[in-house]
């Protein structure tokens, strides 16, 4: 006799540990990818969860942003040297970050990678 087992889905992930907590990323695409990352991680360690993801070798023109707390559109980057979590809890509103272009190259031909372009 066949039974069935009745699972719920979420969109979170079952971190045990208090060390630990799930981020969504939107990509430029509006894809959604999630990463586990340490309390102490930081913007750069995030990054280049993204970026490795992403197979993208080039993030210096890359970052990560966030809708901020104090004013409904507001949009703050991340500081990439300081930890991500810190940054969330005090100035956004949800553990959702927008991955986006932060410099740009008016000449594409310097770009080595395709994925960059």
């Amino acid at each position: 006799m066949p039974f069935r087992l009745m699972l719920r889905r979420t969109r979170r992930y079952n971190v045990l540990s208090k060390n630990y907590f799930v981020t969504r990323i939107r990509l430029l695409d509006n894809n959604v990818i999630e990463c586990t990352l340490s309390v102490e991680s930081t913007g750069q360690e995030c990054l280049e969860a993204v970026a490795q993801r992403l197979e993208l070798r080039e993030t210096h023109y890359f970052g990560l942003w966030f809708q901020g707390k104090a004013q409904p559109q507001s949009q703050r980057w991340v500081e990439l040297e300081k930890p991500l979590k810190k940054q969330l809890d005090k100035f956004g509103n949800e553990p959702l970050l927008f991955f986006g272009v932060m410099f740009y190259v008016p000449n594409v031909s310097r770009l080595e990678q395709e994925v960059t372009r």
